[in-house]
């Protein structure tokens, strides 16, 4: 037996038996005590015999009494099973009549009630902790469903969100099972509020679902009358147009949104080919083009060349003849490949702004009228010049710094603006 409950051992010896009990001729026999309580016969046995076998008897129940005890000590079983088998030995002790010391076997029924309510105490304390534990993993329960169904339908993860209401589902099938098991009226609040929130998420997932569904049908009729548009214009030659009215397409169907994995993958791939066989053609007539233009590229960089040599235009009369014959040559000379047609239409077009600018500032020598405006705004700035100059030679003798700077500053801008109006003659 452990030494948690091992009980002790208890035995009335013959002499206490004596002390305890009389026997008669007869056998029977009685309790010294004021009303001399019958206890029992055992006949055809001696007076010895006889207090032995009360005596045991008592020995019996007391030990059995012990034992209780140092099960209640070492807390073996439930307060309520425990006090269950104190009183039945209260009730054996109390309906005969023993050999022995009744009042010690009282004594120790007596310790083991106060223990086993003490047990009970605890039980119950113990029990409403594990209850309100219980109460609130179910609390967490609701709460965390709850949460779940509150979500932005438009911004939930169905599939995650689901997982985890199927989990909640599980730990609450779970925590049911785990004692100790709640009443009806402790479990109801909870189970309406889990079914609630349960039924309200089904209820907003199937609605977004079924949005979708319909949102993805409208997706997949609008592509396909897209791409039927595409498909009709793939072998047009009218590069042109029809590549703009791609890029339409291709607005169009970023425009229509995204529809089912499975049927927008597939949707996309006939509306790509579509626009690569078209596009296919295009560069390959394009490039057909390019080659057919590159010997006017050849010609028209030999005739860059030969304006380079007439520049700069010091005496555009001297080369109008030849710069505008080199013009004639040049519009004849055709298209060139698209890769090269920016770098040449600017070459020329900086040809023709240093000519014209050439033209003009001839034009301006020989105007009388110009030249008298230019040759007036010269002498004035000459005249301030000169005093400026005279206001800075004065302010350097005096040592007036701040003057002199100030006067070079004025002296400076008017020197820049005669350069200017100088080379516009």
């Amino acid at each position: 037996m452990s030494a948690a409950v091992r009980p002790g051992h208890h035995e009335t010896t013959l002499a206490e038996a004596r002390a305890a009990a009389a026997v008669d001729a007869e056998g029977h026999v009685h309790a010294r005590d004021a009303e001399q309580t019958y206890i029992g016969q055992y006949p055809g046995a001696s007076e010895d015999e006889t207090l032995r076998y009360f005596s045991r008897k008592f020995d019996e129940l007391a030990n059995r009494a012990l034992l209780l005890r140092a099960r209640v000590r070492a807390g073996s079983d439930s307060a309520e099973a425990l006090g269950r088998s104190r009183d039945a030995l209260e009730s054996e002790l109390e309906a005969q009549a023993w050999v022995g010391d009744v009042a010690s076997v009282r004594t120790v029924l007596a310790e083991i009630g106060a223990a086993v309510a003490e047990l009970g105490g605890e039980e119950r304390r113990a029990s409403e902790e594990a209850m309100n534990a219980h109460l609130a993993r179910r609390e967490e329960i609701v709460a965390e469903a709850e949460a779940i169904a509150a979500q932005d339908p438009a911004k939930t993860h169905w599939k995650e969100s689901q997982s985890r209401m199927d989990g909640l589902f599980q730990r609450w099938k779970a925590e049911q099972k785990r004692p100790p098991r709640l009443t009806k009226a402790q479990e109801d609040p909870y189970w309406k509020r889990f079914r609630a929130a349960r039924t309200t998420f089904d209820k907003g997932r199937r609605a977004f679902f079924s949005r979708r569904d319909e949102e993805q049908a409208e997706v997949r009729r609008t592509k396909e009358h897209l791409i039927a548009e595409a498909e009709g214009m793939r072998t047009s030659t009218d590069f042109g147009p029809t590549t703009k009215a791609y890029h339409r397409l291709m607005e169009d169907w970023k425009a229509a949104g995204r529809g089912s994995r499975r049927t927008d993958d597939a949707q996309w791939a006939r509306f790509r080919a579509a626009q690569d066989e078209f596009f296919a053609a295009r560069e390959a007539a394009n490039a057909e083009t390019d080659r057919q233009y590159a010997r006017n590229l050849e010609v028209k960089q030999g005739l860059l060349a030969e304006f380079e040599a007439l520049m700069p235009f010091t005496d555009p009369d001297a080369v109008r003849e030849r710069y505008h014959d080199l013009l004639d040559r040049w519009d004849a000379a055709g298209r060139v490949p698209r890769s090269e047609m920016r770098r040449t239409e600017d070459a020329v077009a900086r040809i023709q702004d240093a000519f014209r600018e050439a033209e003009q500032r001839r034009w301006h020598r020989g105007d009388p009228e110009t030249q008298a405006r230019q040759d007036s705004v010269l002498a004035q700035i000459d005249a301030s010049v000169a005093s400026l100059e005279e206001k800075v030679r004065r302010a350097a003798e005096a040592g007036d710094e701040a003057t002199r700077r100030k006067a070079q500053e004025d002296l400076d801008a008017r020197l820049t603006w005669r350069d200017i109006v100088a080379r516009g003659s």
